[in-house]
């Protein structure tokens, strides 16, 4: 089974790993929070289930600005 997006070297800061999947992610434009936890797994697979739900979170606060476009 193929990834979704291209596996990228992570680095040594999550926080960068987590920004990095989340703006991958957004590039197809998920239209809710499970289509989006959906791309991360299929994507990532091989990443930690935390950096996961980092990036998700990130999303998902980005949402809350007004800056994207995820429904719940």
């Amino acid at each position: 089974m193929g990834e979704a997006l291209p596996l990228a070297r992570r680095s040594a800061d999550p926080a960068t790993d987590a920004r990095h999947m989340a703006d991958s992610v957004m590039r197809y434009s998920p239209a809710t929070d499970a289509e989006a936890l959906k791309l991360l797994r299929a994507s990532y697979p091989h990443y930690p289930l935390s950096l996961r739900v980092a990036a998700l979170n990130l999303l998902m606060k980005q949402n809350r600005r007004g800056h994207g476009s995820i429904r719940r």
